[in-house]
């Protein structure tokens, strides 16, 4: 028996299908063509949704899942055991470049030490901007810059 070459993940739009995947017991193939319209703004054709799927499939990651419709539409897919340690796999190898990602995007607060990712509150105290989790941070910050 020859072994199917392991699958490549080499975009978005596959890796979100398998967010998709891994976060709904199962899925439809029309339901993965809307959330990509809505969540990522991307259009993918039905074909290349299809088709990654029925890849998925002859790897033995996902299976058919019967659903209460008739309609192609509404055919469902799940992941095996054998797709849930296939995704968990690939997780794994995006979460570094994740984390360098949004390692560069945060900020510390200047009162706390709490990382902050977005929405913080900045203020200019002395010559610096600072950036603090809230408010309050920033007026126990310059409290005990008041008692030095």
């Amino acid at each position: 028996m020859v072994e199917e070459a392991e699958l490549k993940i080499q975009n978005l739009t596959k890796f979100y299908m398998l967010v998709l995947l891994k976060s709904n017991d199962s899925v439809t193939g029309y339901f993965i063509l809307k959330k990509l319209a809505k969540d990522l703004g991307k259009t993918a054709s039905p074909t290349y949704v299809y088709d990654f799927l029925k890849d998925l499939k002859s790897q033995g990651y996902v299976e058919d899942v019967p659903t209460s419709k008739t309609s192609k539409r509404s055919q469902g897919f799940q992941l095996t055991p054998q797709g849930h340690e296939f995704v968990d796999k690939i997780f794994n190898r995006f979460n570094n470049l994740i984390e360098v990602a949004i390692q560069a995007k945060l900020e510390i607060c200047a009162s706390c030490g709490v990382s902050l990712y977005d929405n913080y509150y900045s203020e200019k105290i002395g010559k610096q901007t600072l950036n603090f989790c809230c408010k309050h941070c920033a007026k126990a910050y310059k409290e005990t810059l008041n008692k030095e």
